[in-house]
């Protein structure tokens, strides 16, 4: 797996994260994979899936293996891409992946039913990965990303490299829904600080050039 780059997301509200980096990806020529393992398999309304089983499609040039939440990611055909997104939800049997990838997202909004399963699942990690703190659709009031963050302890059980705050914001609503309902979907209208974020994410990560990050996010914005 040494050419391959496995990133790892947990929690929740991050199918349409998972989708626009592997549309940026694809866009920049990595040989891209989206491989599902999570609880909830979320992933199966954005892609075309018609039957109950675990399958393997190929969705506008990316491969997407959906309803693997109990084969690790050491028996599927990683070393054929370049480029791997697993989705692990909380999904108890993904713990075993963890020490393969090489870096680690965890997205969640303020909602408590989606914050604490992710803080349990975060507390039975069996070692400490690089990881990328994403709390999202935050507004003001008395529930504040500070706090969330010290339910999560994402500090204390992950050596927290970057963290995010995303505002809720109806256009961004807006483009995040379309990635359910429309087969070629377009996310121009993201705010800067998303599209920031997913620059961060791709250079940081893959160490491409920020320019060149820029020009494919730019591309894959338009439906490419």
């Amino acid at each position: 797996m040494s050419n391959t780059v496995i990133i790892g997301f947990a929690g929740s509200c991050k199918s349409d994260i998972i989708l626009y980096l592997s549309r940026i990806l694809h866009v920049s020529g990595e040989r891209t994979a989206i491989i599902d393992r999570s609880d909830n398999c979320e992933l199966v309304y954005s892609v075309p899936y018609e039957n109950g089983s675990s399958c393997l499609i190929e969705y506008r040039g990316v491969d997407v293996y959906l309803g693997f939440g109990n084969v690790s990611v050491e028996n599927l055909p990683v070393n054929d891409y370049s480029a791997v997104l697993v989705d692990l939800g909380t999904n108890p049997h993904t713990y075993g992946d963890i020490g393969l990838l090489k870096v680690l997202i965890i997205v969640t909004d303020l909602n408590r039913h989606h914050i604490i399963p992710l803080s349990s699942w975060l507390g039975n990690l069996p070692v400490r990965p690089d990881a990328v703190q994403i709390i999202r659709d935050t507004v003001y009031g008395k529930i504040r990303a500070e706090y969330i963050e010290s339910l999560l302890r994402t500090r204390h059980f992950t050596n927290l490299i970057a963290s995010y705050e995303l505002p809720f914001d109806e256009k961004e609503y807006s483009a995040r829904l379309l990635t359910q309902y429309d087969d070629v979907f377009k996310f121009s209208r993201i705010p800067k600080e998303y599209k920031a974020m997913l620059t961060d994410i791709i250079s940081e990560v893959f160490e491409k050039q920020r320019r060149d990050v820029r020009k494919a996010l730019k591309k894959a914005q338009q439906g490419g």
